[in-house]
């Protein structure tokens, strides 16, 4: 860890280099939580961010799911596959992986779905009673709370739209539907660094990382992205050092913050490899999911499963090593592609064949 990182500062100065309208983040390091804020919870409007104001962490939800399986002594074999993202579904439906990609670590909603509907309770009061409530998270749950950051989308090359409240829909909140605080989430981080062990254990190799039961386990760091309805967030642990930083924004560009927060604090390494070969030209599709890939960037466009929202993302890639490419070098786990087998890209974290 950089021992002079400045939780504050770096906010700062993250938010000024990219210019999204708000961010929160917390850091709890050497037995000391420390939390900073900035920027405002919807553009146009004088509410500021602050270190309480609750957001949406879409897809850190998952690891929600799977600590309340886990409380539930529900974790079978075909659980963990669920879990695991090795069930075979397509991102948003049940239906089976095309054949090219059957087999391969891909990225299901889908597959959360399921494992909270087997549980045969009515989940969002199982997660309160078996996780939220015992873990003290009073800040975190299902229903919109008053004054929470509003999400907001890309608008033109540099600006941005409020998303406005949207409906996230109760089927798909096992899988992304919570709001939650830095707070809440550092304090959930701890009881992960002291316990849950088992869900910790890695069960698939993808993307140059592993992949547990709603972790990403890497280097002694467990990690879980979350991008929905123009938010996007993290949630990192390191359990050998009690060290957990969680970062909140409110902008689909704010993955560009998070990584900047994680770079400074230098706890994961920077991946490098130096003269490796170019990706794999092509055009691969899966569903609403679409991808150019070209020598050096990939053109992604698909559609946000909540809102409905078109979005695209262009970004150049270079080397991480391993076969995998990585956005910006590839430090988040969200900002990674590979190429598993030779007509298959793994892109936004799904196995996508190629149709060009």
């Amino acid at each position: 860890m950089n021992t002079r990182f400045s939780l504050t500062d770096e906010l700062a100065a993250a938010l000024e280099a990219t210019r999204i309208p708000g961010a929160a983040a917390a850091l709890h390091a050497g037995g000391a939580t420390r939390l900073a804020a900035g920027g405002v919870r919807q553009l146009g409007q004088a509410e500021p961010v602050e270190v309480d104001t609750p957001f949406r962490i879409a897809s850190i939800t998952k690891s929600f799911t799977a600590t309340l399986v886990a409380e539930s002594g529900a974790l079978d074999e075909r659980r963990r596959a669920l879990l695991a993202h090795v069930a075979g579904y397509r991102p948003e439906s049940r239906d089976p992986l095309p054949e090219v990609c059957t087999g391969l670590w891909s990225y299901s909603n889908a597959g959360y779905w399921e494992a909270a509907e087997s549980l045969a309770v009515p989940f969002e009061a199982a997660l309160a009673e078996g996780v939220l409530d015992p873990l003290g998270l009073g800040s975190t749950g299902f229903d919109e709370p008053p004054g929470c950051a509003r999400g907001h989308v890309q608008e033109g090359a540099t600006g941005h739209r409020a998303v406005g409240a949207d409906a996230y829909p109760v089927e798909r909140r096992a899988s992304g539907g919570l709001w939650s605080t830095v707070g809440d989430l550092v304090r959930y981080g701890l009881a992960h660094c002291r316990g849950y062990a088992e869900l910790h254990e890695p069960q698939a190799d993808a993307l140059g990382g592993r992949y547990a039961l709603g972790w990403w386990v890497r280097d002694g760091v467990l990690d879980h992205e979350g991008s929905v309805a123009g938010y996007q967030s993290l949630v990192l642990l390191v359990p050998a050092e009690e060290l957990v930083l969680a970062v909140l924004t409110n902008s689909w560009r704010g993955s560009g913050l998070v990584r900047r927060l994680v770079d400074a604090l230098e706890v994961l390494p920077a991946p490098s490899a130096d003269g490796a070969a170019p990706p794999p030209s092509g055009t691969y599709a899966l569903d609403s999911v679409h991808a150019t890939v070209t020598d050096d960037e990939i053109v992604e466009r698909e559609r946000d499963p909540v809102t409905g929202a078109a979005v695209e993302r262009r970004y150049l890639v270079s080397p991480v090593g391993g076969g995998v490419y990585g956005f910006a070098r590839g430090t988040l786990m969200g900002h990674r592609v590979d190429f598993p087998r030779a007509d298959v890209a793994r892109i936004g974290w799904t196995a996508l064949p190629r149709v060009a």
